[in-house]
């Protein structure tokens, strides 16, 4: 998935690594995340691969550095899987799920302190969507480049599911916060 994530960044211009990361950290980072070195290691890769070049930029007074530019064959990638609809449900990983499935011996006081602190993360998480959600509307009033406009579109709409999925997650803890508090 990491390489169509970079693919997609590098569709919109040539980046760094450093460039993509930040770009990610505040995107797609919010559900896909990747470590420095994973984007680094795809990045060869993908050089390797044919999907994007590199040229070495020296820097005058600041560090040099590699910037990544998507090829045709990476955009064609890009492309096809863009294309290719998604025809099963994604399954998701979630530890605090599997924690509580096996929590029957553990004491309520235990469960509720859990499951407190996980609820002041997804309000501090819902919170920082708001803000980005008031961010991106200021922004998209002075979109540099009238193409960002359609793409701006499916950026709101990402980050409005997030803001769904932080208020799902917060009504159920609340609820589950209920159902231990009453045992």
């Amino acid at each position: 998935m990491i390489q169509y994530i970079l693919l997609g960044f590098l569709n919109y211009q040539p980046m760094t690594g450093y460039d993509l990361k930040r770009a990610l950290d505040h995107s797609t980072g919010h559900f896909w995340h990747a470590y420095h070195s994973q984007i680094y290691t795809t990045l060869r890769q993908m050089e390797k691969d044919g999907l994007v070049t590199s040229q070495f930029v020296m820097g005058e007074g600041q560090p040099d550095r590699r910037t990544y530019t998507i090829t045709e064959q990476g955009r064609e990638m890009l492309s096809v899987w863009l294309s290719r609809p998604l025809t099963e449900a994604v399954s998701v990983k979630e530890e605090l799920l599997v924690r509580l499935f096996f929590s029957g011996q553990r004491s309520n006081e235990s469960i509720l302190a859990e499951l407190t602190v996980q609820r002041e993360i997804h309000q501090q998480k819902l919170a920082e969507y708001r803000k980005m959600q008031q961010e991106m509307e200021e922004q998209a009033k002075c979109l540099p480049l009238p193409s960002l406009q359609r793409d701006s579109v499916f950026w709101m709409a990402t980050l409005k599911m997030g803001m769904r999925y932080e208020q799902a997650y917060l009504d159920w803890l609340s609820e589950t916060i209920q159902t231990v508090q009453s045992l």
